[in-house]
């Protein structure tokens, strides 16, 4: 016998800021609501990519609720009907008696089941357990997705059934063990990268198994990109006119991870961006201190940091990632202005600790006053400074050839511009550079040929390559975007204008960073990841 229950429960969200991001996740109660082809009328999504055809409706097995508070009783509060952010609350439905491809009638409304739920690290902090996301998807408590067939009104205490069932070997629970368990099943892949009502961004999944015979890592979509660490803002200070440094310490009070000179954090800042900083000083007093220029065009994040961020406010931040490491055995030669010195106090600190060379050729406004002037008090010895009046001369700075030397380089594009100039002598393997600021450009609108779904879109001259594949429905996890992480990496066929400072001369060949790169030309062909 098919299935049938009842609509316990309908929910719509609104987009929220919770635990320091967005979500929609705490959806309220109505009584009737119409569905069409996208979902309800009302209900939200806080990125692009969690709506579309083959995700109108989110169903959860209300009878979980009891069996999860069991499991993690600290968290019982949060284990109730609505928890997980289902529109339809419904019990004996559930990953085990429902397949792919069943067609369900609700009113007047028909439905097919697309698509298991692939739970993210936003559970974690809803229901405050930090294994719960992968628990529900170790254990098939997910929720699954409907897309939409007949669309209609729909209203609570109205029956839900299971009208014809074409798949009754792939529940949703099975095609939840290929996908995360068995994966090396060959037959199961196959079988799973051709089923037909299942959503293309599930059957892709399998299809580039069969191409590359490679598994998937989940970690970043359970944790939270890389580690997340829910962090609260304990100190601000003004570092110099238009600078503010920040003092970051973990809400759980928890050890910080260590880091290296050069690296940065990412902050999820409650306006919905992500931005990318330097750490400006080793780890002390459990705190990360960044510091932040307020930018004369403002993007939103530094705006946001300087108006609006004040000591309590709590922030999700990405555990440090360096692709701004120093080399080891050598002497440095560090070129910075204004805010890009940044990174360099702690490469400093590091290169007195290795018993390493260096000196620092930095470019201020005021010889009497400028950013982090105590802090390089210290090193006064191997610091050379520079102003509008009595001017770096770069080219003459770089132009050797000692192969025991590496220069790094932060600030300005343009400023970066200038030194990589000056350096076209050296190998690229002795010459470092970081910008957390995007090149402002006037670009043309292009065509994107995505190969992973067929589908084509267009770019607009202002918008990033990364928003536009986001918008029309394309998960890609990304980080700084501003072409320093690489973590939005996508492989192309065409024609590439590189904007990125991470990627290789061998890696642009065929990958790109769609946060930062563009097409050459009128159009491009693209792999996601």
């Amino acid at each position: 016998m098919l299935p049938t229950s009842i609509i316990k429960q309908l929910r719509l969200g609104k987009i929220k800021t919770l635990h320091s991001f967005k979500s929609a996740i705490d959806k309220q109660l109505v009584e009737h609501s119409y569905l069409h082809r996208q979902g309800l009328t009302g209900d939200e999504q806080a990125e692009s990519f969690h709506g579309g055809e083959d995700r109108a409706i989110l169903q959860y097995e209300s009878e979980h609720y009891q069996q999860l508070a069991s499991t993690f009783p600290d968290s019982t509060p949060y284990f109730v009907d609505g928890g997980f952010g289902e529109n339809f609350v419904v019990a004996g439905m559930n990953e085990s008696n429902m397949c792919i491809g069943d067609i369900v009638q609700v009113g007047s409304v028909k439905l097919q089941l697309s698509q298991p739920r692939q739970p993210c690290f936003k559970l974690n902090h809803r229901f405050q357990e930090p294994t719960l996301s992968r628990y529900t998807q170790d254990n098939a408590k997910t929720g699954w997705f409907y897309r939409v067939i007949t669309q209609g009104e729909i209203q609570t205490g109205i029956p839900i059934s299971v009208i014809e069932r074409p798949f009754p070997q792939w529940t949703v629970e099975r095609v939840q063990h290929y996908l995360y368990h068995e994966t090396s099943n060959k037959d199961a892949t196959t079988e799973l990268a051709n089923l037909e009502p299942l959503a293309d961004e599930v059957k892709n999944v399998f299809k580039r198994r069969l191409e590359n015979n490679d598994v998937e890592n989940w970690e970043s979509r359970l944790n939270g990109k890389t580690t997340q660490l829910e962090m609260r803002i304990v100190k601000i200070k003004d570092e110099s006119p238009g600078i503010k440094r920040f003092f970051l310490s973990r809400t759980d009070l928890g050890p910080l991870p260590d880091f290296s000179a050069g690296a940065h954090i990412t902050l999820a800042l409650p306006n919905g961006l992500s931005r990318a900083y330097s750490l400006c000083q080793t780890l002390a007093d459990d705190t990360y201190q960044i510091a932040v220029s307020l930018a004369d065009k403002s993007r939103g994040g530094s705006a946001y940091l300087h108006q609006k961020a004040k000591v309590g406010d709590t922030l999700m931040v990405n555990s440090p990632a360096n692709a701004f490491k120093m080399k080891r055995n050598a002497h440095h030669i560090f070129v910075a202005a204004g805010i890009g010195i940044t990174p360099f106090i702690p490469m400093i600190k590091e290169a007195e600790a290795n018993n390493e060379s260096y000196e620092l050729h930095y470019c201020v406004r005021d010889f009497s006053s400028y950013p982090f002037q105590h802090d390089l008090s210290a090193y006064s010895q191997q610091i050379t400074l520079y102003s509008r009046t009595e001017r770096l001369d770069i080219d003459a700075l770089l132009n050797n050839h000692n192969r025991d030397t590496h220069v790094y380089t932060c600030g300005s594009p343009n400023f970066i511009e200038l030194v990589q100039q000056a350096t076209q002598h050296w190998h690229s393997d002795y010459v470092h550079f970081e910008a957390f600021s995007v090149v402002q450009k006037v670009d043309k609108t292009f065509t994107v040929h995505v190969k992973d779904t067929g589908q084509d879109i267009k770019v607009a001259e202002d918008k990033t390559l990364l928003d536009a594949l986001r918008e029309n429905g394309l998960e890609i996890e990304s980080s700084c975007e501003t072409g320093v992480c690489g973590r939005c990496k996508v492989n192309y066929e065409g024609e590439v204008n590189h904007h990125d400072t991470i990627l290789t001369k061998q890696e642009r060949a065929s990958c790109m960073t769609p946060c930062v790169s563009r097409a050459k030309g009128e159009r491009l062909e693209i792999s996601l990841p």
